[in-house]
């Protein structure tokens, strides 16, 4: 009664919003948006989406994962939406929606999956979170304490001069809230079954992802850092969820789906050669080692040390994260001197223990400056920059500590990483080429550690390993399967 209520005041306020019968859940749902509002913001949306993204370059993978997405989409209460699919080319293990059916994943989730039928529950629980209009209820309960604003925004027919991002931004981070992302569960879980399916497969999907957020979670814990989970949800997700467990049986009841239809081997050949970790950078980061195949050059971090990037700078954190190092790479003026360039182009003052050096046979200078902008504030910064003369690049070290206040406790991790520079071999142009996901065929003997050994993983290999293929901690893959290594 009282969202009756609400609604006609809404309406009678707006003219325009209201409440209507939600086609996947039969309930009725309180919107301020209609179905051509909500696609038009979609649309508006996906552009914001691929301004911070690229589309992984892989047409087999995308046409693979669209079809897939398509047949799911096909069988849902709002098939008469036009749905996109499309993997992106990032690491995030990560998966969400747009309003009006702008569906994606990450390949750094397909990493993570090992199966179509479990990349069935993926997309399927996103095109839930779709077809129940979970991004128009949430922004309508949100907005109501001030819907002025919305009615205004909707009344003018601009879409744009609502907030986007506050609008269900936080929600592809964060996830919907228990209750819609369990009915995306169980939506999810409906088209599966409707396809073949076996929808108990969408229970795996839960169990992957939440062993992983529990790894990723005591993973940034030790390391001082904001873990990186996928909606933030599934790691304190019931392990005998009733309504759930409900869910599942009631689609199984419809159609238990077909042993056949789990499509492992199909999946993984698929993602076989998929792009693993970041992009460092333009280079590619083994172990504790970077190499660039373009730049001709190499230097090493720490063991140990974990490691991040953006689009021109690496930083390697220790693993209290107290202390980061970070190599930036700039051009430097012809005829400059490498004191030049951190007193000028840098503008850095007040040096000590200053002094031109010689890296690998390319001119270099190194000091610390008494005080300058670091990551955690004004510190003592070791500074240095060492010239490569092929390329007219600048190669930029700087490290600091949270701690540091006249001297610099990791000094000599500081140190060793500017020393390691070097130019790269012909021999070494392969470790240059990006790391990837391969499949292997287990022989007798074969164990996960000796497979950590050979991989390229930065840290923790092992648990990463088996995560990726569905592996229990200590667990063996079985002889005569795939697995998934990275190489």
């Amino acid at each position: 009664m009282v969202r009756i209520i609400i609604c006609g005041l809404l309406a009678l306020v707006a003219g325009l919003s209201g409440c209507a019968s939600n086609p996947a859940t039969g309930g009725v749902d309180l919107v301020m948006m209609s179905e051509e509002q909500e696609i038009r913001l979609g649309e508006e949306s996906s552009q914001q989406v691929m301004k911070n993204f690229q589309p992984y370059a892989n047409d087999a993978l995308q046409e693979y994962v669209n079809s897939v997405g398509q047949s799911l989409a096909g069988v849902s209460e709002r098939s008469e939406l036009t749905f996109h699919f499309l993997v992106l080319d990032d690491d995030m293990v990560n998966a969400f929606a747009l309003p009006g059916g702008y569906v994606y994943i990450t390949r750094g989730m397909l990493a993570y999956l090992n199966s179509e039928a479990e990349l069935a529950g993926v997309l399927g629980h996103e095109i839930g979170h779709v077809t129940g209009r979970h991004s128009v209820r949430q922004d309508t309960t949100s907005k109501l304490v001030g819907a002025g604003s919305v009615v205004t925004g909707v009344a003018t027919g601009s879409v744009a001069a609502m907030d986007l991002g506050g609008m269900f931004g936080g929600a592809l981070v964060s996830g919907y809230g228990r209750a819609m992302e369990l009915e995306a569960d169980e939506l999810g879980a409906r088209y599966m079954a409707r396809l073949g399916y076996p929808p108990n497969q969408m229970l795996e999907v839960i169990d992957i992802l939440k062993r992983r957020e529990m790894f990723e979670i005591a993973r940034a814990r030790k390391e001082k850092r904001e873990p990186q989970i996928y909606h933030g949800w599934y790691a304190s997700h019931p392990d005998n969820d009733t309504r759930l467990e409900g869910a599942i049986e009631a689609a199984a009841a419809v159609d238990p789906g077909d042993a056949s239809m789990i499509r492992r081997q199909l999946f993984l050949e698929h993602i076989d050669g998929l792009s693993w970790g970041k992009s460092y950078a333009g280079g590619v980061v083994r172990g504790n080692r970077f190499y660039h195949g373009g730049l001709r050059v190499k230097f090493s971090f720490p063991v140990g040390w974990r490691l991040e990037s953006e689009k021109s700078a690496i930083s390697a954190y220790s693993d209290d994260n107290d202390a980061v190092i970070t190599v930036v790479r700039k051009p430097y003026a012809k005829g400059q001197t490498p004191r030049e360039f951190v007193t000028k182009s840098l503008n850095l003052g007040e040096l000590r223990d200053d002094k031109d050096i010689t890296i690998a046979g390319q001119p270099g200078f190194i000091a610390i400056a008494e005080r300058a902008e670091s990551p955690f504030g004004m510190r003592p910064l070791r500074i240095a920059v060492v010239f490569d003369a092929r390329t007219r690049s600048a190669y930029i070290f700087s490290g600091s500590g949270r701690k540091d206040l006249s001297k610099i406790a990791r000094d000599q991790d500081f140190i060793s990483t500017i020393f390691s520079f070097d130019s790269l071999d012909y021999q070494e142009r392969q470790l240059a080429e990006a790391t990837v996901i391969k499949l292997v065929r287990v022989e007798p003997g074969m164990t996960i550690e000796e497979l950590a050994e050979l991989s390229p993983i930065s840290g923790y290999a092992p648990e990463i390993l088996r995560l990726v293929n569905a592996l229990q901690p200590g667990e063996q893959p079985a002889v005569g399967e795939f697995i998934k290594i990275v190489q």
